[in-house]
């Protein structure tokens, strides 16, 4: 089905509502120094209209329109690619490139006008958002980060195509898929041709509802959100044009006209420049409703509805030949009785002109042709000469560069720079001598320092290397050297130098269980050197030339040790030394105990990492050192063992036992794990505390006794048996 037949017999159904109210205007003008050309570039796959047109990747995406309205078609170097069809079908829609994709906004279908924001996402397309006040064609532009969406038609029925279309100023922020609506045109207007330049939205003529269009030329400023209103511009109303913009002249292509008493497809292209109107050109297929894309200084038309009404077929080239803009020279030296100059390349040029001349009444000019540099010869030593560069094409020249005074044998040639080797807070610079020293002896070189334009040091050396110093780290400076012989100084050999200091190192130790993490970072960079040493001074560990942020893991036992870390940069090195205390808390010993003879056998297993051990015997310490056992002295009793290894780290959870001793006779109970609460409770009950217990701790005591007297009646009966302890 064909959605755009309604708006092929809009213009025509309006315009019979506005020839009583068309004024004519007629404007004369003189043609500035450009051409244009126009070409049948190539056919489309189908005839079509009401298309939107993007450049994208160096190819022309043709979106929707009146045929195939949900085909996007693809043309690169003459060959047209069928690209990712659209999730429905869009009659006049809008489309932009931002952010290296392609957004499509506005448009409608049999079911009205589109709402959806549609983006290109790989090789298909996604819907993002939804236009507030949606509207089909509507004018749509990017700037500072936001697609501007402005105005459109608001119905698709052809009643309401009698009222005015949207004046709405919306924003779409692609960041985060948001709308904004800012503004109101002061004239809503639909199908009028637009493009933006850069920094202002300029549309030309327009629906303006009512059956009216205007001749009006609008300008949008999204700087500061105002328009400016050009009034009765145009000699005639225009709708759906195709517009460009190049070097200050606003272009009007087609379009479908109307004047007093008539109205046709247009087949002109029209110059808007110095608040004059100029006919500089004709289509080879007269067309409206085309859909168009600039590309420099040319301009796309594709498709359009033509002299019968009916769509075409015809990619459309047309092409803005202007002068070249004028060259910048970019660098420049003399020589001995020559003077050569390099100018940037200038877009649209054919070639070159070197314009010279002195104040003696010479002058001269020379063709270079399509070069960037080029040396004058035959020049004279001592008389200053002065020089401008013109950029030409078959169009014409353009303005000159601006003029650039030398004088060949006055001065030396700039010095040529060698290396920049910076210190600590200084920087040493070495240099060559100039290549031609101006035909008389060198007699030094001057070397100034500047931060931005404040002067920070000057220098007369006789030598091509200097060190300047008391510069501050992370400062940009300027460094300009001069040579020098008794006619006076070369042009500068500049250079900006950022000065840097010894690095800084910061630290930080994680003390794991399988070793020793060290994270570090620099002020600036440097190579980085990791040594450990044991307490003795033994190096154990060295890790060199590290570049960059970075960490380590040194895997060694616990212990205590020297890091040193050692920054080194062209400023110097650093170093800086951290005393590690690594050890990880121990683990509760294992005690047993036996009683022989008054005394008490103490023992424990030893536990990684323990440096010294306590030994406690009811409450009272009577070890502290590093071996795992001891004999301590007793009488009739019961004892309350607890044995607790320390070192730097803290120390563990104690190890517990407990003995009954009653003469001769031994009862030893070995706790390797033992509720250290009841424990403690039984150590209050032996030293006599004079607190009440409670019937848990009663029943506590009583097994321990029945153990007590268990272990006596085994022991007796070893003895009737016969064996000795």
């Amino acid at each position: 089905m064909k959605y755009g037949n309604m708006k092929k017999w809009a213009p025509l159904i309006l315009f019979l509502f506005s020839l009583l109210l068309l004024q004519g205007i007629s404007l004369h003008a003189s043609s500035p120094s450009f051409s244009v050309n126009a070409s049948y570039l190539a056919s489309l796959p189908y005839a079509n209209s009401h298309v939107a047109v993007v450049y994208y990747q160096g190819s022309l995406y043709i979106i929707g329109g009146d045929s195939h309205s949900n085909q996007v078609w693809i043309y690169s170097n003459g060959t047209w690619n069928i690209g990712p069809s659209l999730p429905f079908s869009l009659v006049s829609p809008s489309a932009i490139v931002y952010n290296n994709t392609i957004y499509v906004m506005g448009g409608y279908n049999s079911t009205g006008i589109n709402p959806y924001v549609l983006k290109l996402n790989g090789n298909s397309w996604v819907v993002v958002s939804e236009m507030p006040l949606p509207a089909y064609s509507p004018y749509i532009f990017v700037y500072n980060n936001a697609i501007y969406v402005i105005g459109g038609e608001n119905t698709t029925s052809p009643a309401g195509l009698y009222f005015p279309p949207s004046n709405a100023i919306r924003l779409f922020y692609p960041n985060n898929d948001s709308w904004r609506i800012i503004g109101y045109m002061p004239v809503p207007t639909y199908g009028g041709g637009y493009v933006f330049n850069g920094t202002s939205l300029i549309i030309v003529s327009g629906y303006i509802g009512y059956s009216a269009y205007t001749n009006d030329i609008l300008i949008y400023s999204p700087q500061n959100n105002n328009w400016t209103i050009l009034n009765g511009v145009l000699p005639y109303w225009i709708h759906d044009s195709a517009l460009a913009y190049y070097r200050g002249v606003l272009f009007i292509v087609g379009g479908y006209i109307y004047t007093a008493g008539s109205g046709g497809v247009n087949n002109a292209i029209l110059a808007y420049y110095n608040g004059n109107l100029q006919r500089v050109g004709y289509l080879p297929v007269p067309v409206y409703s085309a859909g168009y894309v600039q590309v420099g200084n040319m301009l796309y038309l594709a498709g359009g509805i033509g002299s019968s009404l009916s769509d075409v077929s015809a990619l459309q080239l047309i092409t803005f030949n202007f002068p070249p803009l004028p060259p910048k020279i970019t660098s420049y030296s003399a020589g001995n009785e020559s003077v050569t100059l390099g100018w940037n390349p200038v877009r649209l040029s054919s070639g070159y002109e070197i314009i010279y001349w002195n104040n003696m009444g010479f002058n001269s000019s020379i063709n270079v042709g399509n070069v960037t540099s080029y040396t004058v010869t035959g020049l004279k030593d001592g008389i200053t000469y002065y020089f401008e560069v013109l950029a030409y094409n078959s169009i014409g020249y353009s303005s000159p560069s601006s003029i650039i005074a030398l004088t060949p044998a006055s001065v030396p040639n700039p010095p040529q720079l060698v290396s920049v080797k910076y210190g600590n807070d200084n920087v040493t610079l070495n240099w060559l001598p100039p290549t031609f020293s101006g035909g008389y002896l060198l007699l030094g070189y001057y070397v100034i320092v500047k931060n931005e334009n404040s002067m920070v040091s000057s220098h007369f050396v006789n030598s091509t290397s200097l060190t300047i110093s008391n510069l501050t780290p992370n400062v940009t400076y300027n460094v300009f050297i001069y040579a020098v012989n008794k006619l006076g100084n070369s042009s500068p050999l500049v250079l900006t130098v950022v000065p840097i200091t010894k690095a800084s190192v910061f630290a930080f130790i994680t003390k794991l269980g399988n070793g020793i993490l060290v994270n570090w970072t620099t002020s600036f960079p440097a190579n980085i050197t990791l040594e450990l040493y044991n307490p003795n001074g033994n190096l154990i560990s060295q890790i060199a030339a590290i570049k960059g942020n970075s960490s380590y893991l040194f895997r060694v036992p616990q212990g205590n040790y020297t890091l040193v870390i050692i920054a080194s940069n062209s400023a110097g090195v650093s170093k800086y030394v951290y005393q590690v205390v690594y050890y990880l808390p121990p683990a509760s010993p294992q005690v047993s105990l036996i009683g022989f003879g008054n005394n008490l056998y103490i023992s424990w297993n030893n536990e990684a990492n323990v440096i010294t051990y306590l030994v406690y015997v009811n409450n009272s310490l009577v070890y502290e050192g590093p071996s795992n056992s001891i004999v301590t002295n007793i009488s009739n009793g019961t004892y309350l063992v607890k044995v607790i290894g320390v070192n730097p780290a803290g120390s563990s959870s104690p190890g517990i036992a407990v003995i009954h001793y009653t003469g001769d006779y031994v009862t030893v109970v070995k706790m390797k794990v033992v509720n250290v609460t009841i424990v403690s409770k039984i150590a209050s009950a032996v030293s006599g505390n004079g607190n009440n217990l409670s019937l848990g701790q009663s029943i506590v005591i009583i097994l321990l006794a029945v153990m007590i007297l268990l272990s006596i009646a085994i022991i007796t009966r070893n003895r009737s048996n016969g064996f000795d302890w």
